[in-house]
């Protein structure tokens, strides 16, 4: 059990404060007071330096002007999903009002309740809400995330998870993979972040540069011969979304890290295509090449 310091519990007091006001006020303007906090704060502190050096090698052709409203945007997406997220259960009762889900996800739901899946998505839109969309539709889906520091808000934000993750929580070094490996057949899905820095993952190429990169969901999927599923939740305008799913090309030859591999990079294409659409709604201040 890792130890708790004053740091910690200053840090979490704070954090059940801010929730304490959000869930006063309505969804929409939960959303969009917490939009407008990280829009007007974020672009002022060290992660901004770091988002816009990560945009100019992306678009190359683009101004910084340009590339700074793209920040502006960026962060006010950011501080609009972390009030979402919180505030996650009050989208459960209006899902088909504010998500909206195109036709070929339902196809992807049918694969999913017939064979499980393997669902790799990434920090663009509204990611937090898929535990909400994958009950919705009437599967089980468990979610793998990563150790947070603060060991009070790591606990309080697998309550949260759990909440909507009907399928469990499932924490990195933690045998998170052996339990995500059990965790996908008929009827269960498990859900992965894949657009994450991972040092000891291989080098696949990322808008046109080597980004290490994970690829466990693409083996689990190899291995349990489930679909490897390409999913964003978009968001249209306020806190109205729309699911994108695609399912991912897995090759089957005798060479199974060739395969690997490849359905990683069709993977991280699909993303880098997403990304391209709507590059505010990626998180550019995160080290996802160096």
């Amino acid at each position: 059990m890792r130890k708790v310091t004053l740091a910690h519990r200053v840090e979490y007091a704070l954090l059940m404060f801010v929730i304490f006001i959000l869930r006063l006020m309505p969804l929409h303007v939960a959303s969009a007071f917490m939009g407008w906090i990280w829009r007007s704060i974020a672009p002022r502190l060290r992660r901004q330096k770091r988002a816009m050096a990560h945009l100019r090698l992306a678009f190359p052709d683009k101004s910084d002007s340009e590339l700074h409203a793209i920040t502006l945007r960026m962060w006010e997406n950011l501080g609009r999903t972390f009030a979402e997220s919180v505030l996650a259960d009050r989208f459960v009762a209006r899902m088909d009002e504010l998500i909206t889900e195109p036709k070929n996800y339902r196809e992807v739901v049918e694969e999913i309740k017939k064979s499980g899946g393997v669902i790799v998505s990434l920090h663009s839109g509204n990611w937090e809400l898929g535990g909400a969309i994958s009950s919705h539709n009437g599967f089980d889906c468990s979610v793998v995330m990563q150790k947070l520091k603060n060991p009070l808000v790591h606990d309080y934000m697998i309550r949260k998870r759990a909440e909507t993750f009907s399928g469990g929580v499932f924490v990195k070094g933690d045998r998170a993979g052996m339990k995500a490996l059990t965790s996908v057949h008929g009827g269960k899905a498990v859900a992965i972040m894949g657009d994450l820095r991972d040092v000891r993952g291989s080098s696949i190429d990322f808008f046109g540069r080597p980004a290490p990169t994970n690829t466990f969901p693409a083996r689990l999927a190899r291995k349990k011969g489930a679909p490897l599923i390409g999913l964003r939740i978009r968001r249209i305008r306020d806190i109205h979304f729309e699911v994108q799913a695609e399912i991912i090309p897995m090759p089957q030859t005798d060479d199974i890290e060739d395969d690997i591999l490849k359905a990683t990079l069709a993977e991280q294409t699909q993303f880098e295509a997403w990304i391209r659409q709507a590059p505010d709604q990626w998180m550019w201040a995160h080290r996802r090449w160096g």
